[in-house]
């Protein structure tokens, strides 16, 4: 049963607790839609929100046997227009998803309680007891009963795209069945193919770093390559091995890091690719795989630089505080990473700043090649490992001949309209368009902002609107049919390449974005761009005004 507390933290937890007929419990709605517990690691996802307050922080307390008590950090503002369809009152409902990714140390056995605790943005604080959910019975249930029904709506508003992609992830993702050793998956293979490995290490989470993987693979198969690509399936916090040549594809789950090893032992690995570990399980095993797998057996290792978790846990580099960093001296990275909060940082086990750099720079260090996608990422890795050698660095943009998009031109310039594209997270400027939409609405300007994709947090519904998840090739029309005629580029980190940007800029449309990152290296010296000299909401508007005015010559 829910309660309501009132509390300074949600750490502290010590102040009195509210009647349960107190009207601010009968206006909350919640649900815990999935919650895994597996090998140390904890994954959920579900949505919460209230009919009148904003809910700004949202955490899962774990108690133990032994009266310790663990805190995992959820992420908030997920997209659920399903919840908003069942709750067609409330415009809080809309963002109302949450997730959940985390590391414990302790036999779950141990576990005796659970509890889902938030705060308001007046803060007062809630909690709900989820004990319930320790029983694997009943999370499978509600799970299955979960997708169903979101599948089911997802197809009966003709979601299509959406619903590919939770199918994608949640079914055809899934590994296969399990390879408790390596010689399973050997008989399974030629003497050619046992002999013409690659080893590619990589999330499964989509975006640009799986895109690139997938034309890398592609390209690797059509010289006769196997490929063994090593990844980790967060729905079922699974480690996962996809295996792909020219007659196979398969994905098995496999026990541990160390089961990639033994498989060398008796597959020839010809090249070593990491391309990210994000979201690993356990990911500190990564650095220390690479060096005894390239020791051992000297494959090509090839370090791809898609973010920087070769430099920090916080592979965005955003501190403590969620603000780039600008890599500080290591006194003041050891200082934020204690506190930071930001995603996947709590699936590290030792919070040891000077360890990390010392694991990867070894890893830096063995690398025949270090490719990056644009100089300022190059210069970020040197900032950070300022004792390495770099000449094995390769500086190498994406190629984007893929890209078939024809010019846009915006049919309607008369007033400001301004076009964000993806799925805008805390770290792609969700919270800044927050604050620019609310700047909108206090000036009372007819300034609209359109997202071709969504948004992960509430935004004023009079200046925001969002078309929701988009099929790759339905871009240039979406962004047509909005109307924008200012594209921003709102990420508040130092993106290493950005798809978005080059895809806008072979659009031929004009586009604005802050002062860091490989976006504002190719947008400095394209025609249209504009790199924003300020980051507050208000001063930032005043620059998208004169920008518009000066590309559509208006006075």
């Amino acid at each position: 049963m829910a309660t309501i507390k009132f509390s300074e933290t949600l750490q502290t937890l010590k102040e009195w607790v509210v009647s349960n007929n107190d009207n601010t419990l009968k206006k909350l709605h919640w649900s815990v839609d999935s919650l895994i517990f597996k090998n140390g690691t904890c994954y959920g996802f579900g949505w919460v929100f209230h009919e009148e307050k904003e809910i700004q922080d949202l955490k899962l307390m774990i108690k133990f046997a032994n009266s310790e008590t663990l805190v995992i950090t959820a992420e908030l503002g997920k997209l659920k227009d399903n919840i908003a369809a069942d709750f067609p009152k409330y415009p809080l409902a809309m963002n109302s998803g949450y997730t959940f990714l985390g590391s414990y140390s302790q036999d779950e056995k141990q576990f005796i309680k659970l509890t889902l605790c938030g705060t308001f943005a007046d803060n007062l604080a809630f909690e709900i007891n989820i004990t319930q959910y320790l029983s694997a019975k009943y999370v499978y249930v509600r799970q299955l009963t979960i997708f169903c029904k979101r599948g089911w709506y997802l197809f009966k508003t003709r979601q299509f795209a959406s619903l590919y992609e939770k199918v994608k992830r949640y079914i055809l993702g899934r590994p296969k069945s399990f390879l408790a050793e390596p010689e399973i998956l050997c008989k399974k293979l030629t003497l050619n193919e046992l002999e013409s490995a690659v080893l590619v290490i990589d999330h499964d989470l989509g975006g640009g770093a799986n895109h690139y993987r997938d034309r890398l693979v592609a390209e690797k198969i059509k010289e006769g390559f196997t490929i063994i690509i090593f990844s980790y399936h967060i729905p079922t916090l699974s480690y996962l091995l996809i295996i792909k040549n020219k007659r196979l594809n398969k994905r098995f789950s496999i026990p541990n890091c160390d089961f990639l090893f033994r498989l060398a032992e008796q597959i020839k690995y010809k090249e070593i690719i990491y391309n990210t570990a994000v979201s690993f399980d356990n990911p500190d095993e990564i650095p220390q795989l690479i060096i005894k797998l390239k020791n051992w057996f000297n494959p090509q290792l090839i370090l791809l630089a898609h973010d920087f978790f070769m430099v920090c846990p916080s592979y965005f580099l955003l501190d403590d505080t969620g603000v780039f960093c600008g890599i500080p001296n290591i006194n003041q990275c050891q200082n934020c990473l204690n506190k930071n909060q930001q995603s996947l940082i709590n699936l590290i086990k030792s919070r040891d700043i000077n360890e990390w750099r010392s694991s990867w720079g070894n890893v830096l260090e063995l690398a025949d090649e270090v490719r990056t996608f644009s100089n300022n990422t190059l210069t970020l890795f040197q900032k950070a490992y300022p004792l390495s050698d770099f000449s094995h660095a390769v500086v190498k943009p994406h190629t984007v001949d893929y890209l078939k998009f024809k010019a846009v031109y915006p049919s309607y310039t008369t007033t400001l309209r301004i076009g964000v594209v993806g799925q805008i997270g805390y770290h792609k400027g969700a919270k800044f368009i927050q604050a620019l939409a609310q700047e909108i609405k206090v000036r009372n300007l007819n300034i609209e902002i359109i997202i071709i994709g969504s948004i992960e947090v509430q935004c004023e519904i009079s200046v925001v609107r969002q078309t929701g998840i988009y099929q790759h090739n339905q871009l240039p029309t979406l962004i047509e049919n909005s109307g924008v005629n200012i594209m921003l580029f709102s990420s508040i980190c130092p993106e290493t390449f950005s798809y978005v940007v080059q895809e806008l800029i072979e659009m031929k449309l004009p586009i604005a974005c802050f002062n860091f990152g490989a976006p504002a290296e190719r947008l400095s010296n394209y025609a249209k761009g504009l790199i924003l000299k300020e980051h507050e909401a208000s001063l930032v508007l005043d620059e998208l005004i004169a920008f518009h005015k000066h590309i559509y010559s208006l006075n």
